[in-house]
C-alpha cells in the first residue's frame, strides 16, 4: 500500500533515513520548525507538504485562550495566550473611540469603549462592545482580519418596536460554528420591557448576513456579565431564572437548576430539567 507520509529527498538528508527524518521533524515545535525550513529545499518541501502539516498540527495542537485587554484606559484588543500565560499573539483593536453627543446642555465628551470576548471554542474570536452593545465583531486570529456584524435589529423587531429601538437592550450573545453548512452563527438575546427576545445571524468571511427574529426564549433566562451562556458543539446553554418568576407569581413554574438550550443548527429553543439534588434544595 502506498505510504500516507511525504518522503523527503534522501540525497539531501545525509545519513538519516527518510522515515526517521520525518519522525524527527514531526516532533519539533512549530516555531523552531519554521527556522529549519531554510536548511535545504528538501526540508522546506517536506514541511510544506499538506500531509506533514496535518500530522504536525494534530500532534502539537494545544488549547489557546483569547482574552480581552485594556491598556492606559483607552487602548484595547485581544491577546492570544497559552495555558501558562505566555502571550502568543497580541491583536490591538483600532476601532475603540466612542464620541458622546451633547446631552442636557453638557459639553460633548469622548470615551473609549472596551470589548468583551464571547465564550466559545473555535478558530474565530467573537467579541462585542460594552457601550455599543449592538456592535459585534468576529476576528480571525491567524490573519488578524476582522468582520463587523450588522448593528441594526432584525426587520421583524424594528417593525414591532415602531422605530423605538431604544426599548431593546442587548443582554447576551453566543457564537458557534455549524459544521453541516460550514458557516458561523451568532445568537443575540435582548430585553424589551419585561420580556426577552432572540435573533440569529448566519455569516461567513464573505457574506455577513442579517439578523433574523426567532422564537422568544422559554420563560426567563439568566443573562448579563455574571451569569453567561456556554456553547457546546452547536448548542447554546443558559441557566433559567426560576427565582424571578417565583418572586413575581409565588408559584414555582421552573424547576431550580433548569437550563434553556438553543440549537444553532435548527434554530430552536429547548429546556433541560435541573438535577434532582438542586430541585430538592
Amino acid at each position: 500500500m502506498p505510504s500516507s507520509k511525504p518522503r523527503p529527498d534522501a540525497s539531501s538528508s545525509a545519513d538519516l533515513p527518510a522515515d526517521a527524518l520525518y519522525e524527527v521533524l514531526l516532533r519539533i515545535p512549530a516555531k523552531d520548525l519554521c527556522r529549519l525550513r531554510a536548511v535545504c529545499p528538501a526540508w522546506r518541501a517536506l514541511t510544506h507538504d499538506p500531509l506533514f502539516v496535518a500530522a504536525h498540527r494534530s500532534r502539537h495542537t494545544t488549547p489557546l485562550l483569547a482574552v480581552a485587554y485594556q491598556e492606559d484606559g483607552n487602548h484595547n484588543g485581544v491577546v492570544i495566550s497559552d495555558l501558562s500565560g505566555n502571550v502568543v499573539k497580541r491583536i490591538p483593536n483600532t476601532d475603540y473611540e466612542v464620541v458622546l453627543m451633547k446631552v442636557m446642555n453638557h459639553a460633548a465628551g469622548r470615551i473609549y469603549d472596551s470589548i468583551r470576548v464571547v465564550r466559545t471554542r473555535l478558530d474565530r474570536i467573537c467579541f462585542n462592545w460594552v457601550v455599543r452593545s449592538r456592535a459585534f465583531s468576529v476576528l480571525n486570529p491567524a490573519t488578524g482580519a476582522t468582520i463587523s456584524l450588522p448593528v441594526g435589529l432584525s426587520e421583524e423587531l424594528e417593525h414591532e418596536l415602531e422605530g423605538m429601538i431604544w426599548r431593546c437592550r442587548i443582554e447576551s450573545c453566543a457564537f458557534g460554528h455549524v459544521s453541516s453548512t460550514g458557516g458561523y452563527k451568532a445568537l443575540r438575546v435582548s430585553s424589551i420591557d419585561d420580556r426577552q427576545v432572540s435573533e440569529v445571524i448566519t455569516f461567513d468571511d464573505t457574506n455577513h448576513g442579517c439578523w433574523r427574529r426567532k422564537q422568544d426564549p422559554p420563560s426567563s433566562i439568566c443573562t448579563g456579565r455574571k451569569v453567561r451562556c456556554v456553547v457546546v458543539d452547536v448548542v447554546v446553554y443558559f441557566l433559567m431564572d426560576y427565582n424571578s418568576t417565583y418572586n413575581e407569581s409565588g408559584v414555582m413554574t421552573i424547576e431550580p437548576g433548569s437550563m434553556a438550550s438553543f440549537n444553532l443548527e435548527t434554530e430552536e429553543w429547548g429546556v433541560l430539567p435541573g438535577p434532582e439534588q438542586v430541585q430538592r434544595f
